[in-house]
């Protein structure tokens, strides 16, 4: 039953490179894998077995760059750290937050309060309680010393233990959004251990209320996690999790294929064609988007994606559905927003630059560059992203425009985020925190870390617009204001250009049972009731 899938992803290919053109026939054959997927899983539920207690899950990911839970950044990073350090909410399949070590979160605009009830009989690794006082502690650290805390903190005033369940998170300003910030933000770690040991050792040597505690890290090479037996959700069945990380997706693919390793997910397209034809693995796309690569433009004086006419062309010279086409074989998600259709924060009036070369000619000549100009693009190298810089090189070529490919390696891309010297920007956005949360936090006038804080020019109607957003009261209020604000950014100031929105792929060893890897977004990979069959 379980090899139907590889048949499915086979035909899914053969049809691909056959008529890689046909976007919607693509689309279509991807959603098929998913519910032929979903089915075989459905069918293994009802199949009676006895869990099987102990062995070692061996996943291929990559090693985060920082184990201090307060200063893990992007939503693929706080998911992964779940496995050690859990966050007070996390999204459901839906995208919408649920509550994770809380029991429920109520928000009250009009005291400019959110109440957080936490779950009984939770406890961190090191036996101290994960009560009302750790979590306010966690949410008031965070507030000074969080990295993401400009941006999503910044209307948050303190958290008061009130009794030993309940915490009062008081506002300065009314924050519809801080729900959806505290699914990406705010990793829970032990005060007991922070007051004993300290902030430094807390960093290196993390402690949470996760299924497994952390043994042995090697940046970029692996991290080896062994079982929590005080677990608070029930019995942990792995013995550990070891995440070994490859350089080479291929050497990864490779191992996954002869049982070193039992676990992989990518998003690299070309490596999904090999890996359908392996026996005995079993694939599942994620339910939630994982990245909306996006274009964003340098509007600081002097350069000329300064003028609109300039971005106007640019974006009209890029032909995102050849990138769709031919790079990811239908698994991409085609939008010119932050969100897909279904989405309550989609704007359906948004227009964005539809593919228009002579379009792009004529807005160049009325902007002063009937010849183009030289400019550069900077980006994250990793392979997806290597070749749609590429292509869009040749895209932008066609209407004159010279562009230089700057690709950055790893952790160094950080320091590219709010300015990246002139031209463009190719940013993998998350896209599971939601467009409303995306939009909130980083379309207005802030001096701070984020993308394009040096780069974009906010104006202050936009400000006001994008800080409305975290003032509604009402989520008719918010899915209006949000859908407003893609409005001026895509449509009129042309500040981004949303190439693409992509889907993660997990692949699975069929002797691993009852996970949940990677199925609702990418890097959540809850096995704490997962086991393997002899």
């Amino acid at each position: 039953m379980k090899k139907l899938i590889a048949i499915c992803l086979v035909l899914f290919f053969a049809l691909s490179l056959v008529a890689c053109t046909q976007a919607s026939n693509d689309t279509d054959t991807a959603e098929e894998v998913t519910e032929t997927t979903e089915t075989v899983e459905s069918t293994e539920m009802e199949t009676a077995e006895e869990p099987v207690k102990g062995g070692v899950l061996t996943v291929s990911g990559s090693t985060p760059t920082t184990l201090a839970w307060y200063d893990t950044r992007g939503i693929m990073q706080v998911a992964f750290m779940s496995y050690i350090l859990e966050p007070i909410m996390q999204y459901g399949a839906d995208g919408v937050p649920q509550p994770c070590l809380a029991e429920s979160i109520t928000p009250d605009s009009e005291n400019l309060t959110w109440t957080i009830v936490v779950r009984d009989g939770i406890t961190f690794s090191d036996g101290s309680a994960c009560d009302a006082e750790a979590i306010a502690w966690n949410l008031n650290f965070y507030k000074e010393n969080g990295v993401l805390s400009a941006s999503f903190f910044k209307s948050f005033v303190n958290a008061e233990a009130i009794d030993e369940k309940t915490v009062v998170c008081n506002f300065s300003e009314w924050d519809s959004l801080f729900d959806y910030s505290l699914c990406r933000t705010v990793l829970v770690a032990s005060k007991e251990a922070f007051d004993t040991n300290g902030q430094e050792w807390l960093a290196e040597n993390p402690i949470g209320t996760g299924p497994f505690v952390l043994e042995e890290f090697n940046a970029d090479v692996n991290m080896y996690m062994v079982r929590n037996d005080n677990y608070w959700q029930g019995e942990v069945y792995l013995d550990a999790v070891n995440v070994v990380y490859y350089q080479n997706e291929l050497v990864a693919a490779t191992s996954l294929n002869t049982g070193e390793i039992q676990a992989m997910v990518t998003e690299n397209y070309s490596l999904v064609e090999q890996l359908n034809g392996y026996d005995g693995i079993t694939a599942q796309a994620a339910a939630l988007p994982s990245y909306y690569y996006t274009m964003c433009f340098n509007m600081q004086e002097g350069d000329p994606c300064a003028d609109v006419l300039v971005r106007q062309a640019v974006s009209y010279a890029i032909d995102t559905q050849a990138l769709i086409d031919t790079l990811t074989f239908g698994y991409a998600v085609q939008t010119n927003q932050w969100c897909k259709e279904d989405s309550p924060f989609y704007n359906t009036d948004v227009v964005g630059q539809p593919y228009n070369v002579e379009k792009a000619k004529e807005l160049l000549t009325e902007a002063g560059y009937p010849n183009g100009f030289s400019t550069t693009i900077t980006y994250p190298s990793m392979p997806l992203l290597n070749n749609i810089a590429q292509i869009v090189k040749e895209q932008l070529a066609a209407v004159g425009i010279d562009a230089t490919l700057q690709p950055i390696e790893g952790a160094a891309y950080v320091n590219y985020i709010g300015a990246w010297g002139e031209g463009m920007l190719i940013h993998t956005m998350g896209a599971e925190s939601g467009a409303a949360s995306q939009y909130a936090s980083t379309f207005y006038q802030y001096d701070g870390f984020g993308l394009g804080v040096n780069a974009f020019a906010v104006s202050d109607e936009l400000d006001a617009l994008t800080r409305s957003i975290t003032s509604a009261t009402t989520e008719d209020e918010l899915n209006e204001r949000t859908q407003a604000v893609a409005k001026v950014i895509i449509d009129d100031d042309v500040m981004i250009k949303v190439l693409l929105g992509t889907q993660a792929i997990g692949f699975v060893r069929d002797e691993v049972r009852n996970h949940d890897f990677c199925t609702i977004q990418n890097m959540r990979e809850d096995v704490w009731q997962t086991w393997i069959a002899e």
